[in-house]
Order: C-alpha cells, then structure tokens, then sequence
C-alpha cells in the first residue's frame, strides 16, 4: 500500500462498529449516572467509567472476548 493512500479516517462498517461503541458507551454512561442519583457535574466521570466498561470487555484485557450487548446488569 502506497503512504499517500493510508488514511486514518474510519470508512464503511468501521463507522458503524465505532457508532456502535459510542452508543453502548452513553447507555452505560446514562445508566451509571441514574444509579449514583443523577448528580449534575458527574457527566465526565460517568463516560469515562462506562469508556472502561466497554473497552475492557471489548479487548478482553486478556480472556475470551465477551460478545457486547446494550444492556447491563
């Protein structure tokens, strides 16, 4: 592959598979921050919870991969 078409841009089902993560993210964020009471200021501390949530069970942090589901318990 040539440098000049390299491109870091996220193209077809690479954008849906990012929407997708987006997506479960604010759900976990949203449920997160129900659950504490729905504090104001609390928005940044509940996505970066719901960030490790998501990416830890997405990169498996080194165990069989768990297959993401919109809902949690």
């Amino acid at each position: 592959m040539k440098a000049d078409t390299l491109t870091l841009e996220p193209r077809g089902a690479e954008v849906d598979h990012l929407l997708k993560l987006e997506i479960l993210i604010a759900q976990r964020a949203d449920e997160l921050w129900m659950r504490s009471g729905s504090t104001r200021g609390t928005d940044l501390i509940h996505w970066i919870q719901a960030e490790r949530e998501v990416f830890g069970r997405y990169i498996g942090l080194g165990k069989a991969r768990k297959p993401l589901a919109a809902s949690h318990s």
